[in-house]
């Protein structure tokens, strides 16, 4: 009996990945979401393991190229030469019943800095980074859950 037990527990837990991670795949499930303004990314970089289960479609399809790991993406629009894009974290702020409040940040260069060892650009702590971040509201209708608009928005530019 404790070993039956024991592997219903070990089923369990080895299925269920994150508490909110059936409310973040409706961001999966609607992809004519624009999660970018003009000028768009070319590459995208994920902070978790979550933001890239959630958003791995984005880079599938071919609309845009997954950063490789621990890459400096340089904000989209900016005259540099690097990777353009964003590294995305996708955040779970609230539940309130059937609706829910989930914030996307999108982190890229805006300000590049001269490198030491002579390369061309290189990132650190004197270069200027900016924080995008988005709220959307989500909607769980007949069991399932759908991002419904997007609610408020902002730029933060760390010094």
């Amino acid at each position: 009996m404790r070993a039956r037990w024991l592997v219903i527990s070990t089923v369990i837990v080895g299925c269920y990945h994150y508490p909110d991670e059936s409310l973040l795949l409706a961001f999966a499930r609607q992809p004519e979401i624009s999660f970018f303004e003009n000028p768009q990314p070319k590459y995208l970089g994920f902070d978790d393991e979550r933001t890239a289960f959630i958003f791995e479609k984005l880079t599938r399809n071919g609309r845009y190229e997954a950063a490789p790991d621990e890459s400096s993406l340089v904000c989209p629009g900016v005259p540099a030469n690097g990777m353009h894009g964003y590294m995305l974290r996708l955040a779970v702020d609230s539940v309130m019943g059937d609706s829910a409040i989930a914030t996307l940040f999108q982190t890229c260069i805006r300000e590049l800095r001269k490198c030491p060892n002579g390369a061309e650009t290189c990132f650190g702590t004197n270069s200027g980074t900016s924080l995008i971040t988005t709220s959307y509201l989500l909607v769980r209708k007949g069991g399932q859950w759908t991002v419904e608009k997007p609610l408020s928005g902002g730029m933060a530019i760390p010094m």
